[in-house]
């Protein structure tokens, strides 16, 4: 169990959005200036283990984590001004600053980090010696920001977004020394634009993008449309071609639609048109685009990703991905055209290319509402059309719209380690009965898994890795579930010592974290294995593991409680937010 030592305590105060207004500072008329107020909550420091502590804010699950560097608390506040502001300035005074001894190094970041707590990872972490052996405190300044423009966080304008990261703890590691502050002020600054640069009314309110072979069974749904009151009109990807430059088909068809929101005040794109052939065609033409094969182009990133874990092999992965946030991020900070090439180039969304610039700066917020029907006949847009059409021209129940199905995965197997010692050495050879069960937090106990094993020191050790639990999950939502790995039925714990380190094949994410290696050592078996609740954010159980002779008596037990496991898929999409992250 970590020790929680509160360090500080004082008032939390924390100003959402734009605080008092500050007197100007000397700036021109053309200048705008606000300044924000806010306490810093609570400091604590978490003994996480014997070599490192951790640094938390109360109410606070934000950090700076980049991979072996300090894990440190941040504050993140974000602030919304107009569209097509120019020359943003911000300034952090942090306030308050007092300085503390710490015996213990803070706890580095890992690399990857599932939705679990941040115990479970220590053993695989590896800290930056850069850092961790440097006079200078980390990070190096007290605030970062960065600005993008794109939709309001209510959806119904386009602003200039202004992200503050505030670090209120600062570490000196080679002194044992945090630098805290107790308070903040904000000063954020900006030139209104000369001009309005976006109209004031809508002309049109959807625009349909496609190929001029869908042209007829679109104008269907554009009539549809229009007779509901959303204002819309085709515009074929032909006359696009004709009317508009760029440097591919897909920047020509984003110039468009930045045309048609400066020209029409149109607030939705709708692009209607996907790979031509799943057999045949050929999704990509070069490195930054498809487009001879789409009946709409598609934009391809080109980030490089070769991350150790868990994909830990020698070949790249994920270079470059399909984006339609191409399309619907039409301006950056300024109201510029934003062409997701900021180092021009020639390739688009760079990051970790070989022998290519990365691409720092881009935009990011999508300016315009935009999806896409990836039809790829005629007769697809025809089923498509009728089914939309029917769908609004028809009463439906209204709970529908407060109900979504999600389908989603679980990226990591967050199994803590059990580490159950079981010694063997007190007891006589015979038979005996390992028992595991589950509950959860309701009180709800699920099915007992039952091995049988023999104690026999004339023997040789046999052991082998079992991994059976889906045999007793026989639905979901279901109950507590209990798994022993670490030993099978029918073993023999003998006069020899016994190891074994399962593959990635055998036990997912073992490598990560040992959650099923086999031990027998000295006589000490190590139970290890799974506890979870399968049932919707079932992240908490509690497990019993014990053992029985040959007349039923117990010889061992032990329990592991409150273990945490993470269906994170769940948690990235459902209502539920973790960790400050996801949650719809």
């Amino acid at each position: 169990m970590m020790k929680i030592i509160p360090i500080l305590i004082t008032s939390v105060l924390i100003l959402s959005g734009f605080g008092v207004i500050g007197a100007g500072y000397g700036l021109e008329s053309n200048t705008t200036c606000k300044t924000i107020k806010l306490t810093v909550s609570p400091l604590e420091i978490n003994d996480e283990n014997d070599k490192y502590v951790e640094i938390n804010l109360e109410n606070s699950n934000s950090y700076l984590m980049k991979p072996g560097k300090p894990m440190l608390p941040k504050i993140v506040k974000t602030f919304e001004l107009d569209f097509g502001v120019k020359n943003i300035k911000v300034e952090l005074l942090p306030k308050n600053i007092r300085v503390y001894k710490i015996k213990k190094e803070v706890f580095p970041s890992p690399a990857l980090l599932p939705l679990t707590n941040i115990k479970m990872t220590a053993s695989k972490v590896v800290k930056d010696k850069t850092i961790y052996q440097n006079d200078l405190a980390y990070p190096s300044c007290w605030f970062e920001y960065h600005t993008g423009c794109g939709l309001s966080k209510k959806g119904d304008k386009r602003v200039t977004h202004v992200v503050v990261d505030f670090y209120p703890v600062r570490y000196f590691p080679a002194m044992g020394k945090l630098l805290v502050a107790e308070n903040a002020e904000i000063k954020i600054s900006w030139d209104k634009p000369d001009r309005k640069p976006l109209p004031e009314n809508s002309e049109y309110d959807l625009v349909i993008i496609a190929p001029n072979a869908f042209a007829n069974e679109l104008q269907r749904l554009v009539d549809h449309k229009n007779n509901h009151g959303i204002k819309t009109f085709l515009k074929t990807t032909e006359e696009i071609y004709k009317e508009y430059g760029g440097a591919d088909k897909p920047e020509r068809i984003k110039y468009f639609i930045k045309d048609a929101i400066e020209t029409w005040g149109v607030k939705y794109v709708l692009l209607v048109g996907g790979l031509k052939n799943t057999i045949w065609a050929k999704p990509r033409d070069d490195a930054n685009q498809g487009s001879r094969d789409w009946y709409i182009p598609v934009r391809y990133s080109n980030i490089y990703d070769n991350p150790k874990y868990p994909l830990d092999e020698s070949t790249i992965h994920d270079p470059g991905v399909i984006s339609d946030l191409y399309y619907a991020d039409i301006y950056k900070t300024g109201g510029g055209f934003e062409d997701w090439d900021p180092n021009g180039d020639g390739i688009y969304f760079a990051w970790n290319k070989p022998g290519v610039e990365n691409d720092t700066g881009i935009d990011l917020y999508p300016d315009i509402y935009l999806g896409r029907l990836a039809c790829r006949s005629v007769k697809e847009v025809k089923t498509v059309v009728d089914k939309i059409i029917n769908y609004e021209s028809k009463p439906c129940d209204p709970s529908w719209f407060k109900k979504m199905i999600v389908f989603s995965g679980d990226g990591f197997l967050d199994q803590m380690d059990l580490n159950i010692q079981w010694d063997t050495k007190p007891l006589p050879d015979g038979k005996y009965t390992i028992y595991a069960q589950s509950l959860n937090p309701k009180g709800e106990t699920g099915p007992m898994d039952i091995i049988n094993i023999t104690l026999d020191r004339s023997k040789e050790t046999t052991i082998s890795f079992n991994h059976d639990d889906h045999l007793r999950i026989h639905s979901f939502p279901g109950p507590p579930i209990a798994e022993i790995v670490s030993i099978s039925e029918g073993d023999i714990l003998g006069d020899t010592d016994y190891t074994y380190t399962p593959s990635e094949k055998e036990a997912y994410c073992n490598s990560f974290n040992p959650w099923a290696n086999i031990s027998y050592i000295d006589g000490i078996l190590t139970i290890r294995g799974k506890s979870y609740d399968p049932k919707p954010y079932g992240n908490v159980s509690s497990i019993h593991v014990w053992v029985t002779d040959e007349n039923g008596d117990v010889v061992f037990s032990d329990w592991r409680n409150n273990t945490e496991m993470y269906y994170e898929g769940e948690w990235t999409t459902g209502e539920k937010p973790l960790f400050g992250r996801g949650g719809a």
